[in-house]
C-alpha cells in the first residue's frame, strides 16, 4: 500500500513540475516576443535618426571606429 502511495504521489509531483515548467515556457516565450519588439523598435528609430541627420550619425560612427581601434591591440 505504501509503494502505491509513493508511486501516485511521484506521478502527481511530476504533473506538477510539468504544469510549472510550461509556464516557465510560456513566460520566456512572451519575454522573447517583447524583446523582438522592442529591437525593431529601436532599430526604426535609429534608421529615422540616420536618415534625418546622416553626417552626425557619420561622425559618431567615426568616433565609436576610432575607439574601438584604440582599445583593440594590434598584432607585432
Amino acid at each position: 500500500m505504501k509503494s502505491l502511495l509513493a508511486l501516485v504521489t511521484l506521478a502527481l509531483t511530476a504533473l506538477i513540475f510539468e504544469e510549472k515548467a510550461r509556464e516557465v515556457a510560456g513566460d520566456a516565450h512572451d519575454a522573447i516576443d517583447q524583446a523582438v519588439v522592442q529591437a525593431r523598435e529601436a532599430t526604426q528609430s535609429l534608421s529615422q535618426t540616420v536618415r534625418q541627420q546622416p553626417l552626425i550619425s557619420l561622425l559618431i560612427a567615426g568616433g565609436v571606429a576610432y575607439a574601438l581601434a584604440s582599445i583593440i591591440p594590434t598584432r607585432e
